[in-house]
This record gives structure tokens, sequence and C-alpha cells, in this order.
């Protein structure tokens, strides 16, 4: 009953959690966004136990991200933290004894202490006519929280009014609440998301963590009586609080650009660090280097679609076409809808020679759907542009009437952003040797 008012505003916290993931499910069309398998490789797991063991685990390991962030990376995808498929594995012992604290902590936040002193609320002891009333003045605890002092004008009595501060029980509730609600959507145990670890969703829970050590300071220091042991926790705070601050300033170096942060991110998520790497350095017009980014990334994963696909852009770029083939070839095997490969392929073909080839390249991936993709808008242009490069070849082979058909369907596909003045171009050029100047001027 005493914790009530407490319980109730938790409450209140999570309704409107509820409240604004009902409106975001709402605004996505009622239905959860796709995530590849490389996003979350444990929801796409299909043993039930590896998936199990590796969700539980999931609070274990952002609880140590804050306790000791020597590892930090900009993404955690792929194979950056290994599924649990046994209960052999050791990590499992960090997730018993991370739930067996957070239990331990619950209950001893909604455990209320009948306390004989008032030290452990963060009160000192009453005091009248200058004496405690246990027959001693606690100097200590007095100067610690001070209170405000009254003092009655007609016998001299000094009465101490209880320190506003809230009790240690009700901090921690607080603070576990802070830090595991705003955390609840991120865990996979209601829906899956797009991650197994993301840093950024650890912004609201630090809160409470940082307040839970700053509780558990206060209350470590209240109880300690040795002036030598209370130094000792002095020393502690302040070095924790420096260690943790060279380590932002460390880690604020990697975010200096995008060169650095990738590079930071190697010994965590190497396939994904290499490829952004590559991509960065191919902008910098390092072209060998971006290379061998590219095939330091497939070498740590080979089924990368978007790596194979941007190492064939590179080849291509430098007009190396046999070789830019063979891994847009490799890249449409690992992702059946990868447009931009299709298109590409078709143009290496056509610059081949290849027209039988590239007409049908282009052909397949106008058949491609648009539902389930990461990128729909991207894939819309990827389709209308082989659409236009189809219309062009067969425009060139004189097959005007097919060609116009051919355009009409690239505008009715065509994304909002698609510029469409080079369809428009075509189809005039297409009426005009069919003599239709009405419709080619229009």
């Amino acid at each position: 009953k005493k914790n009530l008012r407490l319980l109730w505003s938790i409450f209140l916290l999570a309704f409107w959690g509820i409240v604004l993931l009902g409106c975001r499910l709402y605004w996505m069309g009622n239905k959860p966004p796709n995530f590849s398998n490389s996003d979350n490789p444990a929801a796409d797991c299909p043993c039930f136990l590896t998936r199990t063991l590796t969700f539980f685990f999931l609070p274990a390991m952002n609880v140590w991200l804050l306790l000791c962030p020597d590892m930090l990376s900009f993404d955690w995808s792929m194979d950056a933290l290994p599924l649990l498929r046994s209960l052999a594995d050791w990590r499992n012992v960090n997730t018993v004894a991370f739930y067996i604290s957070l239990l331990a902590l619950t209950y001893f936040g909604l455990l209320h202490y009948p306390t004989k002193t008032k030290e452990s609320n963060g009160k000192t002891n009453h005091v009248a006519n200058g004496k405690s009333t246990n027959g001693h003045t606690d100097y200590e605890n007095t100067a610690l929280y001070s209170n405000s002092m009254h003092v009655n004008g007609t016998n001299g009595t000094v009465k101490h009014c209880s320190s506003s501060l809230p009790t240690t029980e009700n901090l921690v509730v607080f603070s576990i609440s802070l830090m595991a609600v705003p955390f609840l959507p991120a865990t996979n145990l209601f829906f899956y998301v797009g991650f197994v670890v993301a840093e950024r969703v650890l912004y609201i829970p630090s809160m409470g963590f940082c307040l839970l050590v700053a509780v558990g300071t206060r209350s470590l220091f209240v109880r300690l009586r040795r002036k030598s042991s209370r130094n000792l926790v002095v020393a502690c705070s302040a070095s924790l609080v420096l260690l943790f601050g060279i380590k932002t300033v460390l880690r604020n170096r990697d975010w200096q650009n995008e060169e650095m942060l990738y590079k930071s991110g190697i010994s965590v998520n190497p396939a994904k660090a290499w490829g952004n790497l590559g991509n960065v350095l191919k902008n910098q017009g390092q072209v060998a280097e971006a290379e061998q980014a590219y095939r330091n990334a497939l070498y740590y994963r080979r089924n990368m679609a978007d790596m194979l696909y941007n190492l064939g852009l590179l080849l291509q770029e430098n007009s190396r076409f046999s070789e830019a083939l063979h891994y847009y070839k490799l890249a449409i095997g690992s992702r059946p809808t990868l447009a931009s490969a299709y298109l590409n392929t078709g143009i290496v073909l056509m610059n081949q020679g290849r027209l039988d080839e590239a007409k049908r390249t282009f052909v397949t991936c106008a058949e491609i759907s648009d539902e389930n993709l990461k990128d729909p808008h991207a894939h819309k242009s990827s389709v209308t542009s082989c659409l236009y490069n189809l219309g062009k070849l067969l425009h060139e082979q004189g097959l005007q009437e097919e060609a116009i058909s051919v355009y009409k369907e690239a505008m009715q596909k065509m994304p909002r952003q698609f510029a469409p003045q080079s369809l428009y171009n075509m189809m005039g050029e297409a009426y005009t040797r069919l003599n239709k100047l009405t419709e080619a001027e229009h």
C-alpha cells in the first residue's frame, strides 16, 4: 500500500509507451517493418532454443555495455554477436546473474523496511535540546544531509525537519523502471526489431543506470563509519567519472569522420565495417584501397549482395566489365530481388554486344515484385531504369511499337523521385519514327 503511488507512476509510464508504439504501428500501416536476416540473425534462426537463449542474453549484454563499454561499434548486425546455440554456452551464466540481480534489486525496492533509524532513508536523527534521541549526536549524518533547522525562541530547542530526499527503496524502483521500460521495445520479446544490439537504445536507460550507481554510492557512503572507508568511496567514484570521461573523449575521436568510425568497428563487425569503409575510400578516389576493402568484407561474409554489387560497380567504372559481370551475377544469386544488379548486368551485356541476354535481364528485372523490400523506392527507380534501357534497345532495333509499350510501362512504375525527361524524350523519338508527330510533339 505504501508503494501504490510509485507503482501507479510506473504504470502510467508503461501505458504511455504502449500508446506511442500503437501510434507508430498505425502510421506504418498496421504491420511491422521487414528486416533482412543479417540485421537480426537471432529472429531469423529456426531453432527455438537458440532464439530463446539469445534474446534472454541480450539485456545482459546491454547492461554490460553500460558497466564496461570497452568494445563499442556503430553496427552489431550479422555475426558481430554470435548466437547462443546451447545451454553449455558460458554466456548463459551472465544471463542468469543478470536476472537474479534484477529480481533482487526489484525485491529490495518494493520491500519496505521498518528501520529504527532513518539514515537509510537519507534522513538524520531528530535532535531536541542539543541531544539526539539515542543519547548522542550523530554529527556525520547531520553534516551529510543538510536538513533545514528551526529554532524555538522560547526554550532555544533546535528541531531538524525531515529531508526532502526520496527513500533509497523508491529510488531503486524508479531507476530500474527508467532502465527497463524504455528498453522493452528493443528486447525482441513482443516483436522482432531490426537489430540484435544497438547502443542508441541505451540513451534513456543509461539515465536510470547512472541514477542507480549514484544511489548505491550514497547508501554505501552513509553506512560506512570510518573516515578512511568513506574517502575510498569518494576516490573510487572520482576515478569512475575520470575513466568514463576519458573513454568518452577517445570514443568521440572515432566519430570525427566516417573513415575513422568504420575503422573502429572492424574488430567488432569486420564485414560491415570493411564494406562501409570501401564506400568511403571509393568516394575519396582511392580505387585500389576501396577494392581491397570490399574484398576484405567478402572474406568475412561471402553472401553480402550489397557488397558484391558495390565491388561490381567499382570494377565496371574502371572498365573491367567481365569481372564486374561476375560479381553482379553473384549479387543476384545472393539476393534475387536486387534490381540495381539486374540493371547494371544488362548495361554491361549491351556494351559487350550480347543484346538478347540484356533483353532477358531487363525483362526479369521488370517482373520483380516490390513487396517486402527494404528500400522499395530505390527498387522502383532501378526497375524504371531497366524498362528505359529495354525500350531504348528495342528502339535501336527498329521495334518502335514495342519500345513505346515498354516506355508506358516504365511511366506507370516510376516512383515520384524519378526524373522522367529521358523517358518522354525517347517516347517522342519512337513516335517520330512512326510518323506520329502529334504524339511526338506532346
